[in-house]
C-alpha cells in the first residue's frame, strides 16, 4: 500500500487552491460490496513537498480516517453481515512520476468523482506522542494494553477547501487551481538520425524506447507497411519490436513517438541495429539517450538530432563540422595520425563521421581515411575510429610531413581546412 511520513510537508504553494464549486455525492453502491473504483490523482509538486499530503474523503464507501497512518479495517456493512475491508482510507501523495506527485488508490464501490478535502499531515487536531501500555500485574482483571501512538502535526489544508476529483486518473495544477490534460496534448516527437532513410531500413535500425508512454509506440518491424512495401521484412527477425524510421529530410532518416508533452522530458530512448538473427548488436547501438546522461530529451522541445557514433543529441540541427587539429607519431615505418575536435563546444559542430587525413612532404603525398562504419555492409561500428596509419619508409635523411585532417558529417557538410597544416611528423633517416 502506499507508504505514510511522519514528517511534515510545507509547500511553497500552501494556501494556493483547488477550489471546486458544489460537491458530487457518491453513488449508492451498483455491484456487489467487492466492486471497486480506481483513482489515480497527480499534482504538479514533488514528492519531497506533497508526501505526507493526503485526501481526507467522505461517502458511503471511503470515509478517512483521523490519527490513523497506514490501514485499518472498517465494516462497510452491518454487525449481522460484516464486510471488513482493509485499506488505507487516507493515501499520501508520496509517489512520484514525470508529472510530479501522485497518490493512487482504490475504493470498495462504485463511484463516479470523490468528495475530499485535501490536507497536509494525518491528523487534523494533532496529536501528542504516547508510549504503549502494557497490563499491570497488580490489576490483572484489566487489560490495559494498548500501542504507542506517534506525534502527528495539526493539518492544514494547502489546497483551501472541499475538492472533487474524478474516478480514474486525473492531473491538477495546484498553482493554478485548475485540472490539467496532459494526454489530450500530445506532441510528435521527431527524433532524427544522419543516416539515409533506405540504409536505415534496409540496415535494421530501429528505435528502443522507454518512458511513461512509449512502449506501446513500438510495432512489429518485419510487419510495419509504407503504401504497398514492408520496408524491414525481411532485415530483422519476424518477433523484433522497435520504433522504426518513417522518413526523411536533409539531415537523414527520422522517427517519430507520440507522447503527452508534460511528459517529453522522461523519454529515453537509444538506436540500435537488428538483423534476421539477432534483435540486438552491441557494436552497432547509441548510447542510451536520457535524462541521468546529461543528453536527455528536453522538456518542451519536440525534435531532436543524434549523429552516428555521437554520445550526445541536439535540438538543433547541426549547421557545419569543425576544423580538426591532430596528433601524429612515426613508428615501424608507419605514421599514426590522430585527430583532435575542437576543445570548445561553439567550435565542435557536428561530429565528424567521415575524416581525411593528409601528409604531405613537398610534392609528395598520402592519405588515410578515418570512417564510421555503422552503415558498412560488414564489421559495423557505432563508434568512429580514433586514429589511422600510413606507411612511409625511412630515407637516408630525416623527413618532415606535414599533416592535414578534414572531417564530414552525413547530412551535414564538410569541414573548412585551412592553409596551415594541423601537425608535423618527423621520420628519423635510416
Amino acid at each position: 500500500m502506499i507508504n505514510k511520513k511522519l514528517a511534515r510537508a510545507l509547500a511553497a504553494t500552501a494556501g494556493v487552491g483547488l477550489a471546486f464549486a458544489g460537491l458530487v455525492g457518491f453513488a449508492a453502491p451498483a455491484q456487489a460490496v467487492d466492486t471497486t473504483t480506481s483513482f489515480k490523482i497527480h499534482l504538479n509538486v514533488p514528492a519531497s513537498v506533497a508526501a505526507d499530503w493526503n485526501i481526507w474523503s467522505w461517502g458511503d464507501c471511503n470515509g478517512a480516517n483521523d490519527n490513523v497512518i497506514g490501514s485499518s479495517t472498517r465494516n462497510l456493512g452491518t454487525d449481522a453481515a460484516p464486510n471488513n475491508v482493509t485499506q488505507d482510507w487516507t493515501p499520501n501523495f508520496s509517489n512520484d512520476d514525470a508529472y510530479g506527485s501522485y497518490a493512487e488508490f482504490t475504493v470498495p464501490c462504485v463511484v463516479t468523482a470523490m468528495n475530499n478535502v485535501m490536507r497536509t499531515t494525518e491528523s487534523w487536531g494533532g496529536q501528542d506522542a504516547a508510549d504503549a501500555v502494557v497490563d499491570n500485574p497488580d490489576t490483572a482483571d484489566v487489560d490495559e494494553t494498548a500501542a504507542a501512538k506517534p506525534a502527528i502535526a495539526e493539518a492544514d489544508k494547502p489546497f483551501g477547501g472541499d475538492n472533487i476529483f474524478p474516478k480514474g486518473e486525473s492531473w491538477w495544477n495546484v498553482n493554478t487551481g485548475k485540472r490539467e490534460y496532459p494526454l489530450k496534448d500530445m506532441v510528435d516527437y521527431k527524433i532524427h538520425l544522419n543516416m539515409s532513410l533506405a540504409n536505415a531500413q534496409s540496415k535494421g535500425w530501429n528505435l528502443w524506447t522507454w518512458g511513461p508512454y512509449t512502449p506501446a509506440q513500438t510495432v512489429a518491424l518485419s510487419k510495419f507497411k509504407v503504401g504497398s512495401k514492408f520496408p524491414y521484412k525481411g532485415k530483422v527477425s519476424a518477433t523484433i519490436t522497435g520504433v522504426p524510421f518513417t522518413g526523411s529530410d536533409k539531415y537523414g532518416a527520422f522517427a517519430v513517438i507520440k507522447l503527452p508533452r508534460v511528459y517529453v522530458s522522461t523519454l529515453g530512448f537509444l538506436v540500435k541495429r537488428a538483423t534476421p538473427t539477432s534483435d540486438w548488436d552491441d557494436n552497432v547501438k547509441s548510447t542510451d539517450f536520457k535524462g541521468d546522461n546529461n543528453n536527455n530529451v528536453a522538456a518542451g522541445t519536440t525534435e531532436a538530432w543524434i549523429q552516428v557514433g555521437a554520445s550526445t543529441l541536439s535540438h538543433k540541427a547541426p549547421t557545419f563540422v569543425g576544423r580538426y587539429g591532430a596528433t601524429a607519431t612515426y613508428a615501424n615505418g608507419k605514421v599514426t595520425v590522430t585527430p583532435v575536435r575542437p576543445a570548445a563546444a561553439s567550435l565542435q559542430g557536428a561530429l565528424a563521421d567521415k575524416i581525411v587525413v593528409t601528409i604531405k612532404k613537398g610534392a609528395t603525398s598520402k592519405t588515410c581515411t578515418i570512417q564510421n562504419a555503422a552503415t558498412a555492409a560488414a564489421e559495423q561500428r557505432w563508434a568512429t575510429p580514433t586514429s589511422c596509419d600510413i606507411d612511409v619508409a625511412a630515407g637516408a635523411e630525416e623527413a618532415t610531413w606535414d599533416v592535414f585532417v578534414q572531417g564530414s558529417a552525413v547530412g551535414v557538410g564538410t569541414a573548412l581546412i585551412g592553409p596551415n597544416r594541423s601537425a608535423k611528423v618527423v621520420v628519423p633517416a635510416t
